[in-house]
């Protein structure tokens, strides 16, 4: 459960503690990975290199089996569809210098079913810790039934250093961070085994990239996100508390013109786990996390949604009538309704144009235009 207030949160922890908990973490993930090379099936043996004699095996089609050279080219058929998905392949082609990054909207509609599920049920907790240069370190609370208190998740902001300059107020330019590009990276198991991989080849992952394919624990390649990103994500869609949090980056950056590391003390983050929660209590949606076309039928379904749209139906209707008694009679007085303008109307036109800075060239144009008569 999220934290009374006063009570400080088991998720809230000194910035530089926090810091150095996720490098551990993250250093020893990249040991691991190093350690297990030969267990993995890699770039180079998805490109035609693997020999069968190693014996690597696969879920794939629902039982544990040797992989096999069919198995490779479905392999690959899947991640030509998540690279052409994310704007990295086009056809059968990679596409040169393809940009990257996702939106955070994107990672809830196409994170897994499931995995929505659990962030909605167990994910209740996230906390900036830091920000250097558009990459905010987040810790999120771990599930009931985790061996650690906390997950780190960073996720980089494509867009921060454009937003900077780009002539807006801060709460418009961190509006428009949080609606651009991002990557992002999260310590938990479900990532490092099911997800690094489609980040790495989908070019939206931050952190170490992953080439081995995950041919047991997810060879379809299916979902993108674990729980703890999945909850990061729709905060930076939703929250407005994680608005003011950009906003302060904005101004910070600014102010400092510098990339500096700007660590949240543990009072700013208790303040921001306790506006979370009231903002949870006051959500009129709650806390399940949808996806756009989820909240669309949402929406759809609501009485008011159905009164609006029976008004702007009749509005429309209305238009209609109006803009066919106005051609009914332009027709049948054709005399009346389209005569020229006269010579009073010509002046205040030509002194109105004058004002608003209209060239001779354009007045003569509208009044031309004034003029002709339609029949």
């Amino acid at each position: 459960m999220a934290a009374k207030k006063g009570v400080r949160s088991r998720v809230v922890i000194p910035a530089n503690k926090a810091s150095a908990e996720a490098r551990k973490l993250f250093e020893a993930d990249r040991a691991q990975r190093i350690g297990d090379q030969s267990a993995i099936l890699s770039a180079d043996d998805m490109a035609g290199l693997y020999d069968p004699k190693r014996g690597l095996f696969t879920t794939l089609g629902g039982e544990f089996r040797p992989v096999t050279v069919d198995d490779l080219i479905a392999f690959r058929a899947a991640v030509h569809d998540i690279q052409r998905r994310h704007g990295q392949r086009k056809g059968n082609v990679p596409v040169t210098a393809a940009p990257g990054g996702i939106l955070a909207k994107q990672v809830v509609n196409l994170s897994a079913p499931d995995d929505r599920a659990r962030a909605s049920r167990e994910i209740h907790t996230i906390i900036p810790i830091s920000n250097q240069g558009g990459v905010v370190h987040i810790t999120t609370n771990a599930s009931a039934k985790s061996d650690v208190s906390r997950h780190h998740v960073y996720v980089q902001f494509l867009d921060y250093d454009k937003v900077l300059a780009d002539g807006n107020t801060t709460l418009e330019a961190a509006r428009r961070m949080l609606a651009g590009k991002l990557k992002f990276d999260c310590d938990c198991g479900r990532h490092t085994f099911w997800y690094r991989y489609i980040a790495s080849i989908g070019s939206f992952n931050y952190g170490r990239p992953e080439d081995g394919f995950p041919r047991v624990r997810n060879p379809t390649l299916k979902g993108i996100a674990c729980k703890h990103v999945i909850r990061v994500m729709a905060t930076i869609t939703a929250g407005a508390t994680f608005n003011l949090f950009a906003k302060r980056m904005i101004e910070n950056g600014r102010r400092t013109l510098s990339n500096k590391r700007t660590a949240v003390t543990v009072k700013e983050q208790q303040a921001f786990v306790e506006q979370m929660e009231q903002a949870r209590k006051q959500a009129k949606r709650g806390t399940v996390i949808k996806t756009s076309e989820e909240l669309k039928t949402q929406r759809q379904a609501q009485p008011s949604y159905q009164r609006q749209q029976e008004a702007r139906k009749a509005s429309a209707a209305d238009r209609a009538a109006v803009r066919a008694a106005n051609d009914k009679l332009r027709h049948s007085q054709a005399a009346k309704v389209n005569r020229k303008a006269s010579s009073v109307q010509h002046q205040a036109l030509t002194a109105a144009m004058k004002a608003q800075g209209f060239s001779e060239k354009q007045i003569a144009a509208a009044l031309s235009a004034v003029n002709k008569v339609k029949g």
